[in-house]
This record gives C-alpha cells, sequence and structure tokens, in this order.
C-alpha cells in the first residue's frame, strides 16, 4: 500500500477476475485526487470498486486498449473509456494522458454487451476452430494442404490460445458473452440443418442476404483488399 500512498497516478493492470479486489484493497491508501483506472476488459463488476474508490476522494475512470503490448505508442489507436465515476474529472484526466489515441466514452453496460460481440464471441470460434485441429495433433500435416482463409484462421487461434487465463475470464466474467455464444448456437443449429439436408438454394439465399447485409458497412468495399494485404504479410512471415 506504501505505492498507493506515494502515488498521483495509479493504474491497476492485474488480470480481469483479480481488477476488483485490488482496488478494493488499495482503497484505504488512496490520497485525494489520485487518479484511478483498470485496463481489464470487462467492466460491470470493476465499475462497481471503482465507485467505492471514488468515495474515498480518487478521480477514478475504467480503460480497455483496444491493441496489445507490442503496440508502439498510442497515436491513433482505440483507447475505450468507461464512464466509472459520478464526476467526469477521471475521464477528463485520462484524455489528457492518452492524447492522440482514438477514445470512445461509453458505460459499463454497453462496453460488455460490445465487447461479447467483438471479443468473446471470436475467441469463443476461434478456440473451438483451434481444439477440432488439434485433435490427434495433426497441424503439421495440415500446413501442407494449406490455403490462406486457413492460415490466417490458424494464426488468429494461436494467439488466443497463447493467452488462455484472458480467455477464459473475457468468456466467464462478461455475462452478456452467454447470450451472445446462445446465438452463435443457434446460428450453428440453423447451418448444420440447412448443410445436412444438401439445401444447397438456401445456403446461397442465405449467404447473399448476410452479404447484402454486411455491404452496409464502409469498410466492406475494401474488405478484399485488405484480406489480400493480409494474407501477403502473414505468408512473408510464415513461409519457411
Amino acid at each position: 500500500l506504501r505505492a498507493t500512498r506515494e502515488s498521483d497516478i495509479i493504474v491497476v493492470a492485474v488480470p480481469a477476475n483479480e481488477t476488483s479486489d485490488v482496488i478494493r484493497e488499495i482503497i484505504p491508501a488512496l490520497r485525494k485526487n489520485t487518479l484511478l483506472f483498470d485496463l481489464s476488459a470487462i467492466k460491470a463488476p470493476v465499475v462497481q470498486a471503482l465507485r467505492l474508490a471514488e468515495k474515498h476522494g480518487a478521480d477514478v475512470a475504467s480503460l480497455h486498449p483496444m491493441f496489445g503490448p507490442r503496440a508502439s505508442g498510442v497515436k491513433g489507436r482505440t483507447i475505450i473509456i468507461v464512464q466509472a465515476g459520478r464526476n467526469r474529472a477521471g475521464t477528463t484526466m485520462v484524455r489528457k494522458l492518452f492524447k492522440g489515441a482514438d477514445i470512445v466514452v461509453t458505460d459499463a453496460r454497453t462496453h460488455d454487451k460490445r465487447m461479447a460481440l467483438c471479443l468473446a464471441l471470436p475467441h469463443f470460434i476461434n478456440m473451438a476452430f483451434a481444439g477440432i485441429l488439434t485433435r490427434g495433433a495433426r497441424l503439421a500435416r495440415l500446413r501442407k494442404f494449406a490455403g490462406r482463409t486457413f492460415t490466417l484462421q490458424l494464426l488468429l487461434s494461436q494467439v488466443i490460445a497463447s493467452e488462455p487465463d484472458t480467455t477464459a475470464d473475457i468468456q466467464t466474467m462478461n455475462r452478456s458473452a452467454r447470450e451472445t455464444l446462445r446465438d452463435l448456437q443457434r446460428e450453428i443449429q440453423t447451418l448444420v440443418k440447412t448443410v445436412e439436408r444438401g439445401n444447397r438454394s438456401e445456403l446461397i439465399a442465405r449467404y447473399r442476404r448476410i452479404r447484402t447485409l454486411m455491404s452496409a458497412d464502409p469498410q466492406f468495399k475494401v474488405s478484399g483488399k485488405a484480406y489480400e494485404e493480409a494474407c501477403k504479410a502473414v505468408l512473408a512471415i510464415t513461409r519457411p
């Protein structure tokens, strides 16, 4: 607690399942107007602890940097700020600390619901993909047959698999993730039944509807080019 008493800015950067406990532990040592923020990927439980810290006199906010530790600086990178306190002092101070970043301000409920789609869903899909591939340790043989899509998907699943604790917290601590996974289950069941019936026309119609909906995204027009560039970069690194 000594470091807490002597600090003007405190960053809680511990596993998500420990963040709330650490915040509560240091509250007695907080000085008035100390800036306190966390970097957790799940916000609902953390915000409750931060509000207790605010009552003790701290200025609080809750951050979620949408990039990893290998990033070279924050310029142009997205940082989500969850408005944790009753006042905006913490949010204002954090904005000044991370000038140049693409700041998105939201509330805990909205953050967690969107992270269910942006984090929990792709993590889950990639771990399921990896789970199937690693049955019988067939990766070395599969690579001989691998195309670009497989190579990119495998890369994603390997990166996610390298952080088991973080991946587990993203799935289990975010309550909104459960609803998203139920939606995924229903989607898979519908697709499986269509495939089992051999209904090609239904699949095509379904994929066309999805393409039409996705084309509303302004970045849809450049997705093909982005895919080609990503493939070139990955193959340049991974080829023997």
